[in-house]
């Protein structure tokens, strides 16, 4: 009965949508240009290289290499495998989806169980740098300084998130040790384990990372058409009343509920009409923070594209990232008391936010790709080198 309820459910709202689309042509076809265009000469070329070396790297038996290094560090401090430090390290690096795309083939490598990858996918999806600091901070709040606090604020939540989740199903002990083996021979036994040749591992890499980036597409066309049909509707306005009659709440302001909604379904128009509204600096920081760790429906939608040919339980994911949300508001006004911030407008304003060709930023992307392989790689040879010098006990 609960299942044909959300089949009916499900096929009412897509009635609405459809039908909102035929009433409101104009609307909706500029709208899906807008996410069209946001896809094609933002983030096809920011994720496209990520999808596409991360499968490569796995398939070669890298991840495995990084994984035997930090699996003392990634077993005590979160119970899952080394291999969530490359992953963690990506999903800052690229931000969403591509955490949980590297642990989603992890799983479907059999690299994890599916207890470690759904810790794992708990800590290991954040939103980029990148965003946070050009998208958020300076184009959109116009307000660079809070771009420090804003990233603390959200690698804090998705540590406490993993942290928590550490203690998930906590009978069942990751498989790995906390003692670091020889990093070569788990990256030559992976490579005998995965026999591809380098061309079809190539091969395989681009068709999986042009199909995932295609799917992100899709997701954030259909979505930019939703947030402009409950614009177009009056829906906002019309869930605003309904919550405004519900006792103990009074929010006179209908726009702040309509901004709510449209944060909770897609995180940039979210922030952009947050930054538009008058109210407490702390407060619209908050409210941002919730926006970038929660993610909009929109991102875990994206997520649950990812991971639906594993075993991850998205439901338990999405509990998760309304847990980080709250945790970055939380974190945004414990840090900003903490460090006094001055007021806001201390800073330079920036007219908007610089927008890069689709070449600059596969190029950006590329950088920041190779910069955090390096470190990771350098770090993990210092680390095994270091360990390996230190006199072994009889």
């Amino acid at each position: 009965m609960r299942k044909n309820f959300s089949v009916y459910i499900n096929a009412l709202i897509f009635i609405f949508i459809i039908t909102s689309i035929i009433t409101y042509p104009q609307e909706t076809f500029k709208s899906s240009l807008e996410g069209l265009n946001l896809w094609f000469n933002v983030v096809c070329p920011a994720l496209l290289p990520f999808f596409i070396c991360t499968e490569i790297l796995i398939g070669l038996g890298v991840v495995s290499f990084i994984g035997s290094i930090f699996r003392p560090l990634m077993s005590i401090i979160f119970n899952i495998p080394g291999e969530g430090a490359f992953a963690f390290a990506m999903s800052i690096a690229s931000g969403y989806p591509v955490g949980a795309k590297i642990v989603a083939s992890l799983r479907s490598n059999n690299q994890c169980t599916k207890v470690e990858a759904q810790r794992m996918i708990s800590l290991c999806s954040t939103s980029g740098p990148l965003f946070i600091i050009g998208a958020v901070s300076v184009g959109m709040l116009k307000k660079p300084e809070i771009a420090s606090l804003l990233l603390l604020s959200h690698y804090l939540s998705a540590i406490s998130c993993g942290f928590i989740m550490k203690f998930y199903k906590k009978g069942e002990k990751s498989r790995s040790s906390t003692s670091i083996t020889n990093p070569f021979r788990e990256m030559i036994r992976h490579r005998e384990k995965d026999n591809r040749n380098i061309g079809q591992l190539m091969g395989d890499s681009v068709k999986n990372g042009v199909s995932l980036v295609l799917l992100v597409g899709g997701y954030i066309v259909i979505f930019s058409v939703i947030s402009r049909i409950i614009k177009l509707t009056g829906l906002s306005a019309t869930i605003a009343n309904i919550i405004n009659l519900l006792p103990f709440i009074n929010i006179r302001n209908s726009e702040n509920i309509s901004m709510i909604i449209t944060g909770i379904l897609e995180v940039t128009n979210g922030i952009n009409a947050c930054a538009s509204l008058y109210l407490p600096d702390i407060v619209k920081a908050s409210i941002v923070s919730f926006f970038i760790g929660f993610g909009g429906i929109s991102i875990n939608a994206q997520v649950s594209g990812v991971i639906q040919n594993t075993d991850i339980n998205f439901f338990i994911y999405f509990l998760m990232k309304i847990l980080q949300g709250t945790f970055a508001a939380l974190y945004t006004v414990l840090l900003s008391k903490i460090a006094n911030l001055p007021a806001f407008s201390t800073y330079p304003i920036y007219p908007s936010y610089p927008s890069l060709s689709w070449y600059s930023t596969i190029i950006l992307s590329f950088k920041f790709l190779s910069t955090y392989l390096f470190t990771l790689f350098l770090l993990s040879l210092i680390i095994y080198i270091f360990l390996s010098l230190k006199p072994q006990k009889k």
